[in-house]
């Protein structure tokens, strides 16, 4: 869920069925809805392949643009899927629902988009994770996490990759006052030498 400047309220998910009269691809689809701050519903957005999409993540920028995140096992919108359980996505719309850009990236893997945010300058900032080596990096084992920038303009700028012998993935991100980013995550090993207490850990970069 996301906010604008206006108070106005986005929602993103995913349905199997036709939503607000919307046709469902294949499937399930992602969906966008917007709501003003009364509650009454503006307009529903469906996107999808004939395979299975879900919207993870979403977040508003400066200008009232909506950034969208999560998975295709399709080919979105004419882009070409690398293979494996999923590759992740990001699309662009602007404040009345018309769609401005789709990017997708992923392995021969499985590799999700789980969070998103935006910085003062319009930049994009996906996490999540992958099972192989995203944009040339090497895999440290099992699932790591990932920190992907794009432009506005949807020019991918840097591709991170990082984690431990075990389960490691990016969850939530944020810009902080100090321009610095702040992404949270788990990890079933020891990050960055930390000493895991057991299963599952939190961490924060």
């Amino acid at each position: 869920i996301g906010v604008d400047s206006f108070g106005d309220i986005y929602v993103t998910g995913a349905t199997q069925g036709g939503l607000d009269g919307n046709t469902n691809a294949g499937v399930q689809d992602i969906f966008l809805i917007k709501y003003n701050s009364s509650g009454t519903k503006q307009w529903t957005r469906q996107l999808g392949t004939s395979s299975y999409e879900e919207g993870w993540a979403l977040t508003v920028d400066s200008s009232d643009n909506i950034y969208v995140a999560g998975n295709t096992f399709g080919g979105l919108d004419g882009n070409t899927f690398a293979g494996g359980e999923g590759d992740v996505f990001l699309v662009k719309y602007n404040t009345s629902g018309t769609k401005q850009w789709t990017k997708q990236f992923g392995t021969s893997k499985r590799d999700e988009g789980v969070g998103i945010t935006t910085d003062s300058n319009g930049n994009i900032f996906v996490t999540g994770l992958t099972y192989g080596g995203l944009d040339g990096n090497s895999n440290s084992g099992e699932s790591d996490a990932i920190l992907v920038k794009y432009n506005s303009s949807g020019d991918k700028q840097w591709t991170k990759q990082f984690g431990t012998s075990t389960y490691d993935s990016g969850q939530k991100i944020e810009v902080g006052v100090d321009g610095f980013l702040y992404l949270s995550g788990y990890t079933a090993g020891g990050f960055d030498n930390n000493t895991n207490a057991g299963g599952s850990d939190i961490f924060v970069v």
